[in-house]
């Protein structure tokens, strides 16, 4: 019949309508999905750097501790005097007085030198002698310290006394001091009452074994 028109179909408008709904649930979805994947990666970057920190802490205090413990076996080994140093004295003292063709008595092997009725290391722990010992002439503070660990600007490591002659008479005096951490070993033969005048030895065998026990290991 003429004037009449077919009905327009609705279904098109609703399918094109989904279409572009289903697209911008894609869009979103995958914004949202690659927003996750960013912020998993920031944390896992994070960690990672949270536990390379971490790991460098401990190897750096690892590094410093075994550089503290290497440091302080350095200082113990080589400690100014000690008991192996004190019986390393005493065997080169056995060996210099044989060769010296003289008798030696030494604080060095626990024995207690007199010297002319002044025993050692008493008259120095006792501060018989204190104002009473000069260094070519002059006025000389000693302390005896047997572990070098005094503060004194003489330490005396030991003392060792022997004669020159046999009938008793003509007795020598050494002093093995550490002298602002330098050994030297000082030798009196003679006294003025309770005075003792020391020179450094001339001797040049008995400087340098000393010197090389005190600065050895």
């Amino acid at each position: 019949m003429r004037g009449k028109h077919a009905p327009r179909s609705t279904r098109w408008p609703i399918i094109i309508l989904v279409i572009i709904a289903v697209i911008l649930a894609t869009i979103i979805y995958g914004a949202s999905s690659r927003n996750r994947t960013t912020k998993n990666q920031t944390t896992v970057s994070k960690k990672t750097s949270h536990s390379s920190i971490s790991s460098s802490s401990v190897k750096s205090s690892s590094t410093s501790s075994s550089s503290q413990s290497s440091s302080s076996s350095d200082v113990k080994l080589k400690s100014a005097w000690n008991t192996t140093k004190n019986k390393q004295l005493s065997a080169f003292m056995s060996q210099w007085q044989t060769e010296m063709n003289q008798t030696y008595s030494g604080t060095y092997d626990g024995q207690k030198p007199d010297y002319y009725g002044i025993s050692f290391p008493t008259a120095l722990e006792n501060g018989r002698l204190s104002g009473h010992i000069k260094f070519d002439n002059q006025n000389t503070t000693v302390e005896w310290s047997p572990n070098a660990n005094s503060s004194a600007k003489n330490q005396v490591l030991a003392v060792a006394v022997g004669q020159t002659s046999s009938n008793g008479y003509n007795r020598i005096l050494y002093l093995f001091i550490a002298q602002e951490k330098q050994p030297k070993v000082y030798v009196s033969q003679t006294t003025n009452g309770e005075d003792l005048y020391f020179t450094e030895t001339q001797n040049t065998a008995l400087k340098d074994g000393f010197s090389q026990i005190y600065n050895g290991n």
